[in-house]
């Protein structure tokens, strides 16, 4: 079903393409803006474009990333590059401030980001298991406002050895807008087609020269201010004065988009200085959001208290994220052939959570213990606080590198172009504990376990309810540095053969050393048609996020029911007793093949073939228990020594295949007085578990279970694809843009651990069904200052299938939740509006 509507866009795409050319038969041919930008990734030589580089680019400009009414650059990017995905999430702690941006259907972590070229720091935290992008800390795309950037590019193929660790799915640079002497802004207003989501946001740009040698300097201002969504549904959980199986009077779960509020300031500058530049940009942004946990329903007795919440509760936790930048370079010539670039960046990430509407249910537990007569007014006044701060984590990098660029003459037309390279860098990574209310046993916090207050046969859980606190024994600093060398080559062999190779070797203080390289061709057969290819090894390191965490979670168990769970930091007693001291480098190997073809002067076509190798992936392993350890008796003992049910730790599990094919067909021409483009982006890809690594006497479904295996391999899109139709004349503009996303499927909320059918019924997977997407714009230049924009996204209001009977998540919530939670490429909002005022003086 998913190729044959992948078949039938692409079908849409000719039939759209030969139906234009015939109305467009005496129409001027305009060139395509995109074909003639520069691009400054994947070749060392600053004159090639997007077209001419042997490896596959998308090049992006700012007019496109704000077509539509996507105020955040992850939604934007999702719409214009079917290889990048930007999956929603929710009840999985931190999901409500990022969500996780891939290419290619690989981890978050496994593609690198840079700002103007320079490597950006990633995100102080990581998606949990269960999740797509479980385990990895990536870069969080929505802290960079849409109103600083001029363009972004994507640079689809491993250039680990070209740009270092990360990089094995392919590098993401974002530009940002170096323009002077004109003010540019917007305002926009949106919500959705229920009524909520009530989105305002808007953006201030400014750029002043700064001498009269060409320095400049951009400053960008963003504001957006969110309210929340939910799409869920009244539950059957029941309360004091409703049996359980009745529906509730009111919708008491949420499911949706939280209500948040985003602020950012960047800014982008360079000053010459004689020969040389001194340059700078960097940037600010502070985002909050308020999430939902799940309903705690009131007979929940080791989880509530009903002298506090007589008919259950919604807790709900505060995120709150902080980012800063900034970068400070030197460059210049050092000859006429050779010159240098010499730069600093550092950057901060902090999360921090706070759970309101919530309890902590021994501290009324102990209370009761302590005081066998109290009343329900005494329970309820001692029953600690309903909210408080869970904790939170810092991370900061510091990045240094020396570039060394020029040419050499090999007594040929064409020079040989080299660039000599080091880097150094520094990283540092903190947890940082809650108050002792978010995870302490009673008031005394001594480890004790007590009855809970409404029911003596249950034991009251410790902490907070949806986010259980950090507690002091997870808090960690960590540090480590690394340094790497480099050196890439490029020449033309001929005038139509372009040949180009990088080595890197890099070091890392807690992790090893690797080697690495990459060759890359391409060949002219004609002005028309040329092939392209690359072969390469890549590596990335364990980011800190993954070797230095621990915690204490709260999840589900194989009952359904929210347990007390622990995270084991690498190298500590429970990973040991398994078989795995410490996390390694992963390694890749990637091939590629492509050819560029302009069928017509107005018609181009690019179709990149690649498979990537990966060895030694990690991945956070799902929960185990000591029934699950039976096996090996140090590893029984090391799980109870840390008072929790059941842990999971991350090791090098996976060695992964990964393969598939991008194609993208532009199509511009002149068309009733107007300029009409279309353009097809497709990607097919698939990834397969090749072996797991487990140590010997380590049965493999402990090393990875099938949970984590599915949303490695199913848990994104295995096909997508964009169809987008614009259409200017005179002061008018419009869009249309079809949106396809593949199927998904994981084993998780709708999976056959959790056992609450007798029959065994429930379905063993969640599923979100293929979908098409329509997003309309339509622009009028009001005058030489305003345009103003009107729009809808997902018009047919398209929605994931919702959920039937025999799930599990509908047997979890009581029938509140509509639809799956996990694994939506799309969300869960449907069809929204919005109305934008953009202006430029």
């Amino acid at each position: 079903m998913t190729i044959l509507r992948l078949n039938t866009l692409a079908i849409a795409v000719g039939f759209a393409f030969s139906n234009s050319a015939v109305m467009a038969e005496e129409a001027t041919v305009q060139a395509d803006k995109n074909i003639e930008q520069i691009s400054v990734l994947g070749s060392r030589v600053s004159n090639r474009t997007a077209t001419e580089s042997s490896s596959p680019i998308d090049l992006i400009d700012a007019d496109d990333l704000n077509k539509g009414g996507f105020t955040e650059l992850g939604q934007s990017l999702q719409a214009t590059a079917p290889s990048f995905n930007f999956s929603r999430t929710q009840v999985s702690d931190g999901s409500d401030l990022f969500r996780p941006a891939t290419l290619r259907g690989l981890q978050p972590d496994q593609t690198l980001v840079l700002v103007n070229g320079k490597r950006r720091h990633n995100q102080a935290i990581f998606g949990l298991t269960s999740t797509v992008g479980g385990g990895s800390a990536g870069t969080d795309m929505n802290a960079i406002p849409l109103i600083a950037l001029k363009g972004v590019e994507v640079l689809r193929d491993g250039a680990a050895a070209q740009y270092g660790s990360d990089a094995i799915a392919g590098v993401i640079n974002l530009s940002l807008n170096n323009s002077t002497g004109i003010t540019t802004g917007y305002v926009q207003y949106g919500e959705t087609a229920e009524g909520d989501g009530e989105t305002i946001s808007a953006g201030l740009n400014r750029g002043f020269d700064l001498g009269t040698e060409g320095g400049f300097i951009n400053l960008s201002l963003e504001y957006r201010d969110a309210e929340g969504t939910n799409r869920a549904e009244r539950d059957t959980g029941g309360s004091l004065d409703v049996e359980p199986g009745t529906l509730s009077e009111n919708v008491r779960w949420g499911q949706g988009n939280s209500e948040s509020e985003f602020t950012s300031l960047f800014y982008n500058m360079a000053l010459p200085i004689g020969e040389s530049e001194l340059y700078s940009f960097g940037g600010y942004s502070e985002r909050t959001a308020l999430g939902n946990g799940f309903y705690r329903n009131f007979n929940e007795a080791s989880k509530n208290v009903t002298q506090v919440y007589p008919d259950g509760f919604l807790p709900r936790i505060y995120n709150e994220a902080q980012d800063i930048s900034i970068a400070l370079g030197f460059k210049g010539d050092i000859n006429p052939d050779w010159n240098y670039d010499v730069s600093a960046v550092y950057g901060e990430n902090q999360y921090d959570f706070t759970s309101r509407n919530t309890l902590n249910a021994s501290y009324a537990a102990e209370y009761l213990f302590n005081n066998p007569t109290a009343s329900d007014a005494e329970i309820a006044a001692n029953a600690g606080p309903s909210g408080g701060y869970s904790g939170g984590f810092r991370f900061d990098q510091t990045t240094v590198n020396l570039d060394v660029n020029g040419i050499v003459d090999m007594g040929r037309a064409e020079p040989l172009y080299v660039t000599i390279g080091a880097e150094y860098r520094k990283e540092n990574y903190e947890i940082v504990p809650g108050d002792e209310a978010s995870y302490a046993c009673g008031l005394a916090n001594n480890n004790t376990l007590y009855p809970s207050v409404n029911n003596p046969n249950v034991v009251a859980e410790c902490g907070f309810q949806a986010y259980n606190g950090l507690r002091p024994e997870a808090s960690n600093k960590q540090g480590r540095d690394s340094y790497a060398f480099y050196v890439d080559a490029e020449t033309m062999l001929t005038d139509d053969w372009n040949i180009s190779g990088a080595l890197r070797y890099e070091d890392f203080s807690d992790a090893g050393d690797e080697l690495i390289g990459k060759l890359a061709t391409r060949y002219e057969f004609n002005d028309d048609f040329a092939v392209r290819g690359a072969l390469s090894t890549g590596f990335r390191a364990p980011s800190l996020q993954q070797s230095a965490y621990t915690a204490f979670t709260t999840n589900l168990n194989n009952v359904g029911e929210l347990e007390q769970s622990f995270i084991a930091k690498a190298g500590s007693d429970l990973p040991v007793a398994l078989g795995v001291e410490s996390l390694e480098l992963e390694s890749s190997r990637n091939t590629s093949f492509g050819l560029v073809y302009d069928v017509s002067s107005e018609l181009s076509l690019t179709v990149d073939f690649y498979h990537i190798t990966i060895k030694d992936r990690i991945t956070l392993g799902n929960f185990i228990k000591a029934e699950d350890l039976a096996f090996n008796p140090t590893a029984v003992a090391a799980l109870q020594a840390t008072g929790s049910d059941q842990a999971n730790y991350f090791s090098n599990s996976v060695n992964s295949i990964t393969q598939g094919v991008d194609v993208i067909a532009s199509y511009r021409t002149d068309l009733y007085d107007g300029n009409f483009s279309a353009t097809f982006a497709g990607n097919l890809n698939e990834t397969k578990i090749d072996s797991v690594n487990a140590a010997p006497g380590i049965p493999e479904n402990v090393a990875l279970d099938d949970i984590q295996s599915s949303f490695l391999t199913d848990g994104q899109p295995s096909e997508r694809a964009t169809l987008t139709f614009d259409y200017e004349r005179d002061a008018y503009s419009s869009m249309i843009r079809f949106n396809f996303f593949g199927e998904t499927d994981v084993k998780y909320f709708g999976n056959d651990h959790i056992e609450l059918a007798t029959d065994g019924s429930f379905k063993a997977t969640s599923t979100v069904e293929p979908a098409v997407l329509v997003d309309l714009n339509v622009s009028y230049q009001i005058n030489d200052m305003f345009v103003l924009s009107v729009g809808a996204d997902n018009v047919f209001d398209e929605t994931p299938d919702e959920l039937g009977d025999d799930e599990v998540l509908n047997a979890i919530s009581n029938g509140a939740f509509k639809y799956p939670v996990r694994a939506v490429p799309y969300g869960f909002d449907g069809r929204s509006y919005y109305a934008k005022v953009s202006f430029s003086f």
